[in-house]
């Protein structure tokens, strides 16, 4: 083991995994204040989000709907890393990609920037993802196969899989704790996933916002139930004067539900300010025109994120000189007082010390 004094994440002057970083922002409902800006605007932050988020949560990246024939594979970056998860047989196997970096000698400087760059070796961790991959297109020595799989795909290092109705989630900690309890409550309360549902559509959208963000307008709403292990909120609202419940799984996964229809939102930051949402809509008897109906509402939700991040990242900056020495405005938000909350809590795990360890650090006891 190496020791260094401090091994913290830095910017602007502060200490990002500190308790006193996020003393203002996890106060009582009233009192407490928005995170500081640069929690939305930092690079550095982003990479500690990768090292007590996305290494460490279980993280949804996607559908069984999307891989249904085995062979199939689903590739999604989660934080830095490249992953899939591909059917085989009855199961689904997690595992890093054989090339984490496209096969760069160095990662190139545009590609360290926090902004997934478009290239043709799309399993790097810093470049954009591509839809599944069928079967079919991963045959010998196909480049989709040397950039996932290699020759020995038994060989590659393994994540951990987990499942709520279709969607499939990944962990990418070693030894992470079980999903299945906080799952099967969230089902319970919310209703989300009933039998005889079915994909009926699905997209892709993107908003120039940062996930966190996002993430709370999208889950806006009545707070109406919170886990005991405090990784989702369920609350309810209403959508085009329709009843419905809407919950955040965090960190990643937005469940709304109206009627007998579920809308599952997966976010993924492909930017500081920019997020991906891959929806899928879910339905025992409509079989089409449910994707207007439920991009109309990301979108209206999304908005109102994007005017946030907007406003958010500009605060202390010659861009809103009135703001320059003020104090940050009070969280009036429910959802993303719970979103602090939850940072806090993971930013606090955040190692201290340096291990020598591939990837990204081990979490410690």
């Amino acid at each position: 083991m190496l020791h260094r004094p401090d091994l913290g994440f830095h910017d602007e002057g502060q200490d990002l995994s500190s308790a006193e970083f996020y003393a203002e922002a996890i106060g009582r409902p009233g009192e407490a204040r928005v995170l500081p800006p640069v929690a939305f605007r930092s690079l550095q932050f982003s990479l500690m989000e990768d090292e007590t988020v996305w290494t460490r949560d279980w993280v949804s990246i996607g559908t069984q709907d999307e891989i249904p024939h085995d062979g199939d594979l689903l590739p999604f970056t989660v934080g830095q890393h490249g992953i899939h998860v591909q059917r085989v047989g009855n199961q689904f196997k997690a595992r890093f990609n054989k090339a984490q970096h496209g096969g760069c000698r160095a990662i190139p400087l545009q590609c360290q920037s926090g902004k997934k760059t478009k290239c043709s070796f799309t399993s790097c961790g810093y470049s954009r993802d591509r839809a599944a991959i069928p079967a079919r297109d991963l045959g010998n020595d196909t480049p989709e196969m040397q950039q996932y799989l290699g020759l020995r795909p038994e060989r590659l290092l393994t994540a951990h899989a987990g499942q709520l109705g279709p969607l499939i989630f990944v962990n990418l900690d070693v030894e992470p704790e079980s999903s299945a309890t906080a799952f099967a409550d969230l089902n319970e309360a919310g209703g989300f996933f009933r039998d005889g549902s079915r994909l009926v559509s699905s997209g892709w959208l993107e908003f120039p916002a940062n996930w966190k963000l996002l993430g709370q307008h999208l889950a806006a709403g009545a707070p109406m139930l919170e886990d005991e292990g405090r990784v989702w909120t369920l609350a309810r609202t209403s959508i085009e004067e329709q009843p419905a419940l809407v919950a955040w799984l965090f960190p990643n996964l937005v469940l709304m539900r109206a009627g007998d229809e579920t809308c599952a939102i997966v976010l993924q930051q492909t930017a500081l300010g920019q997020t991906l949402c891959r929806y899928f809509v879910y339905s025992p008897s409509r079989e089409n025109g449910a994707s207007a109906f439920w991009t109309k509402e990301i979108e209206h939700r999304a908005a109102k994120a994007c005017a946030d991040h907007h406003g958010t990242v500009r605060w202390g900056t010659n861009s809103r000189p009135e703001t320059i020495g003020s104090a940050l405005p009070l969280q009036r938000d429910p959802q993303g007082l719970w979103m602090q909350r939850m940072l806090a809590r993971r930013a606090a795990r955040a190692p201290r010390q340096f291990f020598s360890q591939p990837l990204f650090q081990h979490a410690r006891g």
